[in-house]
């Protein structure tokens, strides 16, 4: 399994504190059967020169920890963007994309509503290269009505990415139900831990959401959720699995 979404980097935002912390969320992975993990920071605010150093040297160091463990997980680094207008203003930092192949980035929303202006950032995205992957729509979703919302950012070309503790049940029967039906009506592209630590909602959870989520939509469409869907996001390649077709500008 593949892992796109989580707060792996020591010390970098309100994930892993230290770097023993994240060496037991890298174990912790590897014991669930996850081969390569993406570390997303969160992107909450102007992107000072000092803030990108420190993502950087957080990321380089756990990568050189992991080999030094000789562990067999693949760690590269992504982020988790709040949305912005700006958004594109990014593009100049190795965290924009995941694996940095300049194709799919991870924007999150704002709790409990769908910003008027989200379409147009994920139309101006694509006008430059690249796919907005909407990181747990489910907490976005207040009421049945605004599953349309997540319908309608899919046929604009965006990709959705929802949570194994949502799936879970860990954020209440309400949030579990609209995952539900979020998978139900095949609006779902990813499955991701968004671990923060290793004990309160860890990546080892991940494989339980994966044989929820095969009880849902079969254990074939289950796999492509943790399996394909991420390997070619870290490929930078096309989904040719989602509701649409999707391309990347003029390439």
């Amino acid at each position: 399994m593949i892992d796109i979404h989580t707060h792996i980097l020591p010390g970098v935002d309100d994930g892993a504190k230290t770097v023993e912390q994240s060496l037991f969320m890298v174990r912790q992975g590897q014991e669930a059967g996850i081969n390569t993990i993406c570390a997303t920071p969160h992107i909450l605010h102007q992107v000072t020169p000092q803030f990108e150093q420190k993502i950087n040297r957080s990321f380089d160091l756990l990568k050189a920890k992991i080999a030094e463990s000789e562990s067999k997980v693949h760690l590269v680094l992504g982020s988790e963007i709040y949305v912005r207008e700006d958004i594109n203003s990014l593009k100049k930092f190795d965290f924009f994309t995941l694996n940095k192949t300049g194709k799919y980035l991870l924007m999150e929303l704002p709790w409990g509503q769908f910003p008027l202006h989200v379409d147009r950032i994920v139309f101006e995205l694509q006008l430059e290269g690249q796919i907005p992957i909407i990181a747990h729509p489910e907490r976005s979703i207040i009421t049945k009505k605004q599953l349309g919302n997540v319908e309608n950012l899919v046929q604009k070309g965006a990709l959705m990415q929802v949570n194994a503790g949502s799936l879970l049940g860990f954020f209440g029967r309400k949030i579990k139900r609209m995952t539900e039906e979020l998978l139900r009506q095949n609006l779902v592209h990813f499955l991701a831990s968004d671990a923060h630590d290793h004990f309160s909602c860890s990546i080892e959870i991940l494989p339980q959401a994966f044989s929820c989520a095969s009880k849902i939509i079969g254990e074939k469409k289950a796999k492509e959720l943790v399996l394909s869907n991420p390997q070619r996001v870290i490929q930078g390649e096309k989904l040719t699995n989602s509701k649409i077709p999707l391309s990347f500008g003029s390439e």
